[in-house]
């Protein structure tokens, strides 16, 4: 496994717990994946990097867009 693969890995879980946080709350799961696909476009945006607190701040991100009721890009 190379030096990348492993913060990879746990990346890719992080934002799989949250993309089924996000189904179990109700959300289709197509939309889910389309919340975390916004989400590291905002990132993106911002100039984060995926670090430890990615997800974190991500979740957060999500959170709020989904309390003010809007919607994820198609």
């Amino acid at each position: 496994m190379t030096r990348h693969a492993e913060p990879d890995r746990m990346q890719r879980q992080r934002r799989d717990v949250i993309r089924d946080r996000l189904i179990e709350s109700g959300k289709d799961p197509a939309v889910a994946e389309r919340w975390c696909d916004a989400w590291a476009a905002e990132a993106a945006l911002r100039g984060l990097n995926a670090d430890a607190d990615y997800w974190d701040v991500g979740e957060r991100w999500i959170d709020q867009q989904c309390a003010a009721r809007k919607q994820p890009p198609n």
